[in-house]
């Protein structure tokens, strides 16, 4: 395996742990409705999704033209990246629901809901990176041939 493939295979692997298998859809009980509501945050990870496989068919592209990848504003990009997708896979993760104090858990709840932001932050950053990085490789590899 070439070396300008690990960033292709890494983030098609943050694009497969990200597609939800089950899509947790709210469906009506009452006999002759189908009603489906979508919970709120299907919505980020359509967008997720969505934004992955774009990533991931772009580094497939400059794997393919621009032969060598700077590895720094890739690990720049992968770790900007990973904290959204792991609070889109596992939503629970830092809230301790085992609490008895109920005082605890809503103080728990309201840091996590703080880090919210933060997390979209970051992928948004890590995009824009990559875009950045991306259209410039693309220029200098079409000047070049």
């Amino acid at each position: 395996m070439r070396r300008p493939y690990i960033p292709f295979f890494a983030f098609l692997a943050l694009l497969l742990v990200t597609i939800p298998f089950s899509f947790d859809l709210a469906i009506s009980a009452v006999p002759g409705w189908h009603t489906r509501v979508f919970p709120p945050y299907f919505i980020w990870i359509l967008i997720v999704v969505v934004v992955l496989l774009f990533i991931t068919i772009g580094y497939w592209m400059l794997s393919k033209r621009a032969g060598k990848i700077n590895w720094i504003l890739f690990a720049i990009h992968f770790v900007l990246t990973i904290p959204s997708v792991i609070y889109l896979r596992f939503p629970s993760m830092m809230l301790d629901v085992q609490r008895t104090d109920q005082e605890e858990l809503n103080k728990a709840l309201a840091f996590r809901m703080s880090l919210i932001p933060v997390f979209w932050t970051l992928f948004i950053i890590g995009q824009i990176i990559f875009l950045i990085y991306y259209t410039r490789k693309i220029k200098t590899a079409s000047i070049t041939s």
